[in-house]
């Protein structure tokens, strides 16, 4: 009985990568930021009580997205580049309704580029 390997090497294009490892870091540091929140070592967080718990979720959730978006997008699942899509703009979008510094700008860029990127690269990522 032969067995016919299928061995067929994906070149993945650079801005691709470059999408991707956006999105990776962009969890990240939501995910460290939330946790940061939690542990408290800040006393302005400290003070917040139950308050701190609420924003450390409202952080976890979209950086564990974003780390799980990454994953499923390079395993090019289709359904993962819509919620991408998705929630990158709302992440982008909900940056307005903050009072705007340049933190606020770096955040917004943050969600913002990779958005733009996997518009401009959705041919590759919805490709069966």
């Amino acid at each position: 009985m032969k067995e016919t390997q299928k061995n067929t090497t994906v070149k993945i294009p650079v801005t691709v990568q470059v999408t991707q490892i956006i999105i990776l870091v962009v969890g990240i540091v939501w995910v460290g930021f939330s946790l940061y929140m939690a542990v408290g070592p800040d006393p302005s967080f400290a003070k917040l009580g139950a308050y701190r718990w609420i924003m450390a979720a409202m952080t976890f959730v979209p950086g564990l997205l974003c780390v799980v978006l990454w994953f499923l997008l390079r395993k090019r699942w289709k359904p993962a580049w819509y919620v991408s899509v998705i929630g990158l703009g709302l992440m982008a979008l909900a940056i307005i309704f903050d009072q705007v510094g340049w933190v606020d700008i770096l955040v917004m860029l943050g969600s913002a580029i990779p958005l733009v990127l996997l518009i401009i690269d959705r041919k590759w990522y919805l490709k069966a």
